[in-house]
């Protein structure tokens, strides 16, 4: 189809046209998720399977083979640095959000299919290797913040109790403080952020948790990561950056949840970690 009948599409408030089946429009959708124009990827592909989603069109018939469909896109071509293949992964882990999102407000999905797209979402951010957020002419690729857009959702979802709200803390700081060639530049710790406060919002985690989960960004396996001197190590001293904007990112959106659970002793311990982080 022309871009035209899917900008008239959402015209026309997502209305599915006549002559055509949703099931139709969606596999062509589904065509566009990889592509490396950034309309059909993400004005079309995206944001009419979004709208879809939350006008109730699809049954959970129709919904759950799309699953394992997108978590196999998950693989495509991961581990590569830098190639086009990055869409593909990229969106597939945010139209996987926007499932779980849409299970949120209207619960539909079984557990074991929420702790499968968990752990797909988990492997997933731990073995992706593009870093990259925007990327000229071809759009957002942004594969760290996509998936702490499932995260952030995947907090809030019923099925997802305390030991896998510990999962994705731990996931995020494995992540962080990963020595890397890159200082992310697009907002990305804001959004691991936001799946962090969904994840203490849910009030499963206790204070306990919360100090050794922010103890770890100053030791791993028992030893101080070597972030006094990082400036002599590149991609340790990237990861130095990344951690050290991720919690000031925590700092100030817990300063401004007047109402968050644990805030105060949030605050005093992500405070007590920069200062140690700076030592």
């Amino acid at each position: 189809m022309e871009k035209k009948f899917w900008f008239d599409i959402r015209e026309n408030k997502y209305a599915v046209p006549e002559g055509h089946s949703l099931a139709e429009l969606t596999e062509e959708l589904f065509s566009y998720i990889g592509s490396l124009d950034p309309e059909l990827r993400d004005a079309i592909s995206y944001e009419t399977f979004a709208n879809w989603l939350d006008q109730d069109k699809y049954t959970l018939e129709q919904i759950r083979p799309y699953i394992p469909r997108l978590a196999i896109n998950l693989q495509h071509g991961l581990g590569e640095r830098d190639t086009d293949t990055v869409f593909m992964r990229a969106f597939s882990i945010l139209f996987l959000a926007e499932i779980i999102h849409h299970d949120n407000q209207d619960p539909f999905l079984e557990k074991d299919d929420v702790h499968s797209i968990l752990a797909k979402g988990l492997s997933y951010m731990k073995e992706e290797r593009d870093p990259r957020g925007y990327v000229p002419e071809k759009g957002w690729a942004h594969t760290l913040a996509h998936t702490a857009d499932l995260f952030y959702v995947l907090a809030g979802n019923r099925f997802i109790a305390r030991a896998e709200l510990e999962q994705i803390l731990n996931a995020i700081t494995e992540k962080i403080t990963e020595p890397i060639d890159w200082v992310y530049p697009h907002g990305e710790e804001d959004r691991l952020v936001q799946a962090v406060l969904g994840a203490v919002q849910r009030k499963l985690l206790d204070e306990f948790f919360y100090k050794q989960w922010l103890n770890s960004f100053i030791y791993s396996e028992g030893r101080r990561r070597p972030w006094k001197g990082s400036f002599a190590n590149q991609p340790v001293h990237n990861a130095y950056f990344n951690s050290r904007n991720f919690l000031r990112s925590l700092q100030l959106k817990v300063l401004e949840k007047q109402k968050l659970a644990s805030r105060d002793f949030l605050l005093s311990e992500v405070a007590s970690t920069l200062q140690e982080l700076r030592q």
